[in-house]
C-alpha cells in the first residue's frame, strides 16, 4: 500500500466525491497532510479547473479510488485504491 504524500494526483470514490462536492471524474492534488489528524489529507483542484482559489476538501485514505505521482526522474506511477 502506498501513503498519499502533497503533490499525488488523486481520484475519489464516486460516494466520496459526492460528499465532498466534486465528482469523481475530477483529478485533485494533496496539498498537505493534516497533521492532527493522522491519515487525512487536505485536497485542491487542480490549477486551472475554475474552483482552484474557492475549494479545498480534507480526505482519507479510504476516500481515495486512485493516486499518481511522479518522480523526479519523471516515472510516473498510479495505483488504484480498492473501495
Amino acid at each position: 500500500m502506498v501513503d498519499p504524500q502533497p503533490y499525488d494526483l488523486v481520484r475519489l470514490h464516486p460516494a466520496s466525491a459526492a460528499t465532498a462536492g466534486t465528482t469523481p471524474a475530477t483529478t485533485l492534488i494533496i496539498a498537505d497532510i493534516v497533521e492532527d489528524q493522522p491519515g487525512t489529507y487536505e485536497v485542491w483542484h487542480l490549477a486551472d479547473h475554475p474552483d482552484h482559489h474557492d475549494w479545498a476538501a480534507a480526505v482519507t485514505l479510504d476516500d481515495l479510488a486512485a493516486i499518481t505521482r511522479s518522480t523526479a526522474t519523471g516515472d510516473v506511477h498510479t495505483w488504484t485504491l480498492s473501495p
